[in-house]
């Protein structure tokens, strides 16, 4: 058996990881590539909420997963549903085109908060810009701001809870 110190003191019986509590996939999350490889905009990627000053006073110290969209030096916005980076339209995953076309459930990105109609924003050194891929119904960086380089957790790998259809490598 191996233990991995996160800090963090569980009870048995107590939810040890959660990563989505509305839908209740749970992961494995890679926690080692990150301390090499930075992540890449279109990956998804695991982070703490705790020093995310405005996330942190509704939820605490918890565990995310959103995609990230901006690193540093980046300028984010959107336009008529598709997002922007610096300048041109978003890209490194499928959900960026399908959310800027409309596609199936992907309804486009919504600007809103730091992203509102007209502003641009531009990410800050040691920071990510995180967004989730339903843009009208997440709550994201948007809302709460950036996500430190210190609470990034790691890159998501697979989903092993639910037994669904998805089940298998996240995306």
């Amino acid at each position: 058996m191996r233990c991995i110190r996160t800090g963090r003191i569980v009870k048995k019986g107590e939810r040890v990881l959660a990563f989505d509590e509305l839908t209740g996939d749970q992961l494995f999350v890679d926690r080692m590539s990150y301390h090499f490889v930075r992540p890449k905009v279109g990956s998804g990627f695991v982070f703490r909420t705790g020093e995310i000053p405005d996330l942190a006073a509704q939820e605490g110290d918890q565990y995310y997963i959103k995609r990230l969209v901006g690193v540093p030096g980046d300028t984010l916005r959107v336009d008529r549903g598709y997002l922007l980076r610096n300048g041109q339209p978003i890209e490194g995953s499928p959900a960026f085109e399908a959310n800027g076309r409309k596609l199936g459930r992907y309804t486009g990105y919504e600007p809103i908060g730091l992203l509102s109609p007209g502003n641009e924003y531009k990410v800050g050194e040691g920071a990510y810009f995180a967004m989730g891929d339903n843009s009208s119904n997440s709550k994201d960086s948007r809302y709460w701001g950036t996500v430190p380089d210190r609470s990034v957790v790691g890159r998501p790998i697979f989903v092993y809870y639910p037994f669904t259809k998805h089940w298998g490598p996240a995306k």
